[in-house]
């Protein structure tokens, strides 16, 4: 038996959506190691705490894009963080282990340095201790990982069979069973040894269930109540030109049986008072008539809508219908995570998206019928876009009832589109650049101006959209009627401010006090348009958000707030695309707006898909 600890290791960036970052990776590992009589701990590094840090000198650029100090309704991000435990706190953690084995797990490349500095921790603390490292970067690049002196051993794609036989073979030292194993890699004389994956796991339901009570549950909480991620499917057999999954699980579509994922959600009911239950497969909905199947038996197991049901990385419409949005609706959903990615069908094709049996627009309209909300994802940024096309995309969904949540590209090894990019010489210089808070990518039809401003655009709309749905604004209006509709409350304000003058700085300080508890509510959660809804729904009560819209129209330009020790407003200009403003406005000047939700149902769950996480 060998002791092993299974690590996930801190990120740093400006954002992080907490409810995302459950390792349920490595509680499938876990189980596997246990069930093979191993003793196996999770150390999750990535705990509810963060601390600012200097933004890293590749990332420099950013600064002008994220002024830390713009209090306005439209700021991106507040800071640059290091997300998790601190390097002292996770190498006392591993010296106080007593492990032989340490598993690291290395998802997202713009965060394997984060990954390397937890082996270099483990390695100068004792060199003799093995460190074995997987996930999705380690499959997309395994030469690069294994080029750290750090890094002994790699696993490709599954790991719950490999990782338990490559750790026996190293408790027995047979290294001739070593490089039996298929989909491992390790150095050999100063060469890189790699053995291909042969295959996927077939047999789900022989998989034992995740070792969740090695988890500290109470960290994956949505709306206070205990939350947990589930896999009921594996593989996508999709090729869409900008995801890697095909690297991990393959492309074979693989299911488990509807009892072997029932007895998993009753036993997370049961044993850890779970009742809210994420689906995070590759692609749910692709066999749809098994989707519904296992809809309406979570129905005839729970009754109907007795759990909470969500699928935060995404589910593809182009296998949807009325009937099965009716089931999910039964289940436990109140919102699907849609993704258009663009409204340019030869774009899509050109991506490899696959062909749709019913129109976005079509199902959206099934969707309100059922009382379901819907995020509506744009992939903004790809090689092969233009600012046109990305712009009709959002004034597309600024007319539906949808919160549009903008996925900005970034390139991953190991997919088409990252070839293109190679290719075409416009990768960033350092991998961490490659993340979409960084905007990476620069082609001859847009730059890193025009996508930031892009993004802060669906700030914009999104916020509109929250104001329409907290009944300020009234759902309908166009960009032009939203013009003279602000220059009469302007008007109206200016009269007011002479008679009121005096609470002025009383209305700064509620405002100010409010935005810190809105701060608090969405410390770890991803800072993206889903704020502006909050913001819209939760405070703005004085005149700030009207004086920056007023100079979004007037200046062409964007706008941040700053206040002083007195309370006093200053607005300041940011750096803005003319090119981008001017098209949209243009184009959806006399284009209504509609709510972010339907009417009659509860505010959205602003929790959206990591944007720093896996593209739809």
């Amino acid at each position: 038996m060998m002791k092993i600890l299974l690590i996930q290791p801190p990120v740093q960036d400006f954002y992080q959506t907490s409810i995302r970052t459950q390792p349920l990776g490595l509680a499938y590992l876990a189980a596997s190691l246990q069930s093979n009589g191993h003793e196996a701990e999770i150390l999750d590094c990535q705990r509810d705490r963060k601390r600012s840090i200097p933004v890293r000198p590749e990332l420099s650029y950013l600064r002008d894009f994220y002024p830390f100090d713009d209090r306005s309704s439209f700021k991106l991000y507040s800071g640059y963080y290091h997300f998790g435990m601190s390097w002292d706190e996770i190498r006392r953690e591993i010296e106080g282990s007593e492990a032989d084995l340490f598993g690291i797990s290395s998802s997202f490349t713009p965060y394997h340095q984060e990954a390397l500095e937890v082996a270099r921790i483990i390695k100068q603390w004792d060199r003799g201790k093995i460190v074995i490292m997987g996930g999705a970067h380690v499959s997309c690049d395994p030469e690069g990982t294994l080029s750290s002196a750090f890094v002994d051993y790699i696993v490709l794609g599954e790991g719950e069979i490999r990782f338990p036989l490559l750790v026996e073979a190293i408790q027995r030292g047979d290294k001739a069973r070593i490089e039996e194993i298929d989909g491992v890699g390790f150095r050999k004389n100063g060469k890189v040894i790699l053995h291909p994956l042969r295959g996927f796991i077939q047999d789900l339901d022989s998989l034992p269930p995740p070792a969740r009570g090695l988890l500290e549950l109470n960290r994956y909480r949505l709306k206070r109540r205990r939350s947990t991620m589930i896999i009921t499917s594996r593989g996508c057999p999709h090729r869409c030109a900008y995801c890697s999954g095909h690297l991990v699980t393959g492309t074979s579509f693989r299911i488990r049986s509807p009892e072997n994922i029932l007895k998993e959600m009753e036993d997370c009911r049961d044993r850890y008072g779970i009742e809210i239950f994420d689906i995070e497969d590759d692609n749910f909905t692709f066999d749809k008539d098994r989707a519904k199947k296992l809809m309406g038996l979570i129905v005839e197991t729970f009754g109907e809508r007795k759990l909470e049901m969500t699928a935060m990385n995404g589910v593809s419409f182009a296998s949807l219908d009325g009937e099965l949005l009716g089931l999910m609706k039964k289940a436990g959903f109140d919102t699907i995570n849609l993704s258009l990615v663009s409204t340019d069908i030869g774009l899509k094709k050109r991506m490899g998206r696959p062909s749709a049996s019913i129109d976005f627009d079509e199902l959206l309209k099934k969707a309100e019928d059922i009382g379901l909300d819907v995020i509506a994802y744009a992939i903004l940024g790809m090689p092969g876009q233009t600012i046109e096309e990305m712009v009709d995309t959002l004034v597309h969904l600024m007319g539906k009832r949808v919160l549009i949540g903008p996925s900005i590209y970034y390139p991953t090894p190991g997919t088409p589109l990252f070839d293109i990019c190679k290719e075409a010489d416009i990768l960033p210089p350092h991998r961490a650049q490659w993340r979409s808070s960084a905007f990476p990518i620069e082609t001859g039809d847009f730059n890193r101006l025009d996508m930031v401003t892009l993004f802060r655009l669906t700030r914009v709309i999104n916020f509109v959209k929250g104001k329409m749905d907290g009944g300020e604004l009234q759902e309908g209006m166009t960009w032009k009627e939203l013009c003279q509709f602000i220059g009469e409350k302007r008007m109206g304000e200016v009269e007011e401010e002479g008679e009121e003058g005096g609470k002025a700085k009383a209305k700064v300080e509620k405002k100010e006090k409010i935005e810190a508890e809105i701060e608090a509510e969405l410390e770890g959660r991803e800072q993206t348009g889903a704020s502006s809804v909050m913001l819209a729904a939760l405070c703005e009560k004085d005149r700030a958000w009207i004086d920056l819209l007023s100079l979004l129209f007037e200046k062409r330009s964007f706008f941040g707030l700053k206040t002083d020790r007195q309370g006093r407003m200053s607005f300041f200009e940011l750096e803005s695309s003319k090119r981008v403003l001017e098209r949209f406005l243009e184009k959806s000047w006399e284009s209504p707006i509609l709510k972010s939700r339907n009417p009659g149902i509860g505010t959205l769950d602003f929790t959206l898909k990591t944007v720093l996480n896996e593209q739809l």
